[in-house]
């Protein structure tokens, strides 16, 4: 079966590309099963001797498709992501394949002497004995367990490229327990390289750690819901707010109104949306991963009370510091007075063209308008703004705007903040602002 891969992977031609692909989809007749090879085979093959600003992501859009595709409406529409993603891979540079198994694995000492040798090996930026210590902690249920929650929290301390180390290690963890445990090593191998020989960066962290510790713990317990008042307050902080200070002040008056964590990420989450409709054209990529990391905590169950407070605060620091570094202007960005003068008859319609020309006020609009067309109306929303996801060639966003959609979608669905259209029009924002260039589907539809 490798064979199979090198040629699909390693052909630079789509012409070439999509008839293997289409082999592919019958050889392997589910997803599932093609992830499953392609993931002892390819992440280890994805990675930097040294990373700057420049990081692989095209395993982590794999990934992403994954999660699309279990929410995709037909087979075809399921298999879609992935195509659009495997030929994103086929661009990014190969090297010699990391091998796990050349390396022994270290189980000497109890779990926290294990993990102590991981993390010092981390921080030196030592790989090969940081993997051998690793694969220590992979062998049972329980060290597998007592390892992703630790790595995972390293992983949140260091903020180098906007928490990519972070969202890339709680993917390839998710990846992992989805095929059930299955070559776990390659799938966690290259995600741990990037989180050790990576530059380190704990100063955001380093600044906030004191500060969770005691202005938030009412979020534990709190049951509050929050008005829009509130919201915006808290937005204009997160967003626009001078100093780190304004944004987790900001998480402290949420905690006082009575607002607990589940409302808090909500805000987060809508303002982070919004920051990425703020942002300059090319600077996408922070409020990207801000958003990104805002859910994915959310969906981190498994931390403690202190861990939660801690985390809750990384996400909003990382949000303000996002912000910072992208936004245009020192207000949002808005278009709700275009869509109330240019409220489309057929608005999907006007989306799925308006996207394609790189029009993304026309395609906010467009949104602005589904979103007041009744609940039907919204679910044909969500599956336009994935096909439209997925219709534009994977290394224009590296699978961060399928992930995005996939995310947006579950979001609107179970928030209450009645600012949650920010989420699905900032969706159709950013795609519509995307580069197109669509020479996938143009040769993979027929």
């Amino acid at each position: 079966m490798s064979d199979f891969l090198d040629k699909l992977f390693h052909t630079t031609k789509i012409k070439e590309f999509v008839p293997l692909f289409k082999e592919a989809e019958e050889r392997f007749e589910t997803p599932e099963a093609f992830l499953g090879e392609v993931a002892a085979y390819l992440p280890t093959r994805l990675y930097h001797h040294y990373y700057d600003d420049s990081v692989p992501h095209s395993f982590f859009g794999l990934i992403s498709a994954s999660l699309l595709s279990q929410a995709a409406g037909s087979e075809d529409g399921r298999w879609k992501p992935f195509a659009q993603q495997s030929w994103f891979a086929t661009k990014e540079k190969k090297r010699q394949s990391l091998d796990p198994g050349a390396v022994s694995a270290n189980q000497e000492g109890d779990l926290e002497t294990r993990w102590k040798h991981f993390e010092e090996a981390s921080d030196a930026g030592n790989f090969q004995e940081a993997l051998s210590w690793a694969k220590g902690l992979l062998g049972g249920e329980e060290d597998r367990t007592f390892f992703r929650q630790k790595s995972l929290q390293h992983a949140l301390d260091d903020t180098f490229q906007g928490s990519h180390k972070f969202l890339y290690l709680f993917q390839s963890w998710h990846l992992a327990e989805s095929l059930g445990w299955n070559q776990s090593e390659e799938i966690l191998c290259p995600a741990l390289h990037f989180l050790v020989v990576a530059p380190k960066d704990r100063a955001l962290s380093e600044q906030v750690r004191n500060f969770s510790r005691g202005s938030l713990s009412s979020l534990l317990g709190n049951k509050g819901s929050l008005s829009s008042d509130h919201y915006l307050q808290a937005e204009k902080a997160l967003l626009f707010g001078g100093s780190m200070q304004d944004a987790l002040s900001a998480l402290t008056a949420l905690a006082k109104a009575g607002a607990g964590l589940d409302a808090v990420y909500e805000v987060l989450l809508v303002a982070a949306s919004q920051a990425l409709s703020n942002s300059r054209a090319g600077d996408w990529i922070w409020p990207m991963r801000a958003f990104h990391l805002c859910y994915s905590l959310q969906q981190w169950s498994a931390l403690d009370a202190e861990k939660k407070t801690y985390a809750v605060t990384v996400a909003a620091a990382v949000v303000h510091q996002a912000s910072k570094q992208s936004r245009e202007m020192d207000h949002n960005r808005q278009v709700d007075e275009l869509a109330r003068e240019l409220c489309p008859v057929d608005p999907l319609g006007v989306l799925r063209t308006v996207v394609s020309h790189t029009d993304p006020y026309a395609s906010a609009t467009a949104v602005i308008a589904a979103l007041g067309m009744g609940t039907a109306k919204k679910e044909d929303l969500f599956q336009a703004l994935s096909s439209l996801a997925v219709k534009n060639d994977g290394d224009n966003c590296y699978g961060h705007d399928i992930l995005f959609v996939h995310e947006v979608k579950d979001c609107y669905q179970r928030f209450q903040l009645k600012e949650k259209d920010t989420l699905p029009i900032a969706a159709g924002f950013f795609l519509g602002r995307t580069t197109k260039t669509y020479e996938l589907f143009g040769t993979y539809k027929d």
